[in-house]
């Protein structure tokens, strides 16, 4: 009878141990539908993660999680502009998980991430990579700070939930709306040029000034006269970049021209080889040319677009923006998206946004 009582006793609690076990099992996971509407089951406590693809790492960092990265692609690791790798210098350093675009299964299995965060992908990558590796993959939408800014807003939020950082999330995009509702209040207030233009935009390196963005969101922001927003939308692509000619910038005879720093070195040899015809311009002859820095860097970085609209501001709206010290915004802009101020660190690579004829052209 008690040898009985026991084993009941212990088939009761080895049920009840099951029992709790499951309901353990059941409530350290997580099942998220990601980018690409993909069910993806993984940890509830995300503690490990490596980022693959156009600049998922970008995105990840924008929303709290450069500290759980534990690898990194190639491009990464080699001297570059990212904005993320100034701010956490030390991701440079960590292991690489294989090339860009991709990287390696075994590479990245090495490092043994809780998560991969994949973007610019199709499902059925997502999916490969996913039975070959046992990780899950979250899939990530890049989107833009233009007319694709939800698309943006959500990939932060899908990564804030993996990693539970929805507060850090939710702050910087409040932040980024009251950035450019202030810099729409303070454009509103009186009267742009009527033309304005930006070229110079790298598409997979260096273009000269007929590279040019239609939806230049800094522009948008300022409700500047975009002249390039008039081309059809059959010749845009964000992927090998828009271009015009010519005789089409001369037609359009901008008021205000800005070139991208990338591009600037193409630029100026144009000027000077094409000095009858830039005369032609407007901007030229009124000595309205300025610099921006670059935002198109292995996708786009939002921060820096973000930047180039308030000294857009500055340009276009001097009385409206006088108040404005780029280097403390730039700090302030980047201390949001990638955690800290490295506004320093922007100028020297890139140097501080001028008009070209101050100083960098004779």
């Amino acid at each position: 009878m008690l040898i009985k009582l026991i084993c009941c006793f212990v088939c009761l609690f080895l049920c009840f141990s099951c029992g709790n076990q499951h309901r353990n099992n059941k409530q350290s996971h997580q099942k998220i539908t990601d980018a690409l509407q993909r069910e993806v089951v993984l940890p509830d406590s995300v503690g490990r993660i490596v980022c693959i693809r156009s600049s998922a790492i970008r995105l990840v960092t924008y929303a709290g999680g450069a500290s759980l990265i534990c690898g990194i692609e190639e491009q990464e690791s080699r001297p570059n502009e990212f904005t993320h790798i100034y701010a956490h210098p030390q991701l440079a350093q960590l292991p690489v998980i294989g090339p860009g675009m991709g990287g390696d299964a075994e590479l990245i299995m090495a490092v043994q991430p809780d998560v991969i965060f994949m973007s610019s992908t199709t499902a059925g990558d997502a999916d490969v990579l996913q039975q070959r590796t046992g990780i899950p993959v979250i899939t990530l939408e890049y989107g833009d700070l233009g007319r694709n800014r939800a698309t943006f807003y959500s990939s932060l939020q899908l990564i804030g939930k993996v990693l539970h950082t929805e507060a850090q999330v939710d702050t910087l995009i409040r932040f980024i709306d009251d950035q450019i509702a202030e810099l729409h209040k303070r454009a509103t207030a009186t009267v742009p040029p009527s033309k304005v233009y930006v070229g110079g935009i790298s598409y997979k390196g260096q273009k000269g000034i007929t590279s040019t963005d239609p939806y230049y969101a800094a522009l948008s922001y300022l409700n500047a006269g975009n002249v390039a927003s008039e081309i059809d939308s059959a010749y845009i692509s964000p992927i090998t970049g828009t271009y015009i000619d010519w005789e089409q910038l001369i037609d359009w005879d901008p008021d205000v021209i800005f070139i991208d720093v990338g591009g600037w070195p193409l630029v100026k040899e144009e000027l000077k080889a094409r000095q009858s015809v830039s005369r032609l311009l407007h901007a030229y002859r009124d000595k309205q040319i300025y610099t921006l820095w670059p935002y198109n860097n292995h996708h786009t970085n939002f921060g820096v677009m973000l930047v180039n609209a308030w000294y857009a501001g500055k340009v276009l709206f001097p009385g409206q923006f006088q108040d404005i010290s780029m280097r403390d915004k730039t700090n302030e802009i980047m201390t949001r998206f990638v955690g800290a101020p490295i506004a320093d660190n922007l100028i020297r690579q890139w140097g501080n946004y001028q008009n070209i004829f101050d100083s960098q052209y004779p």
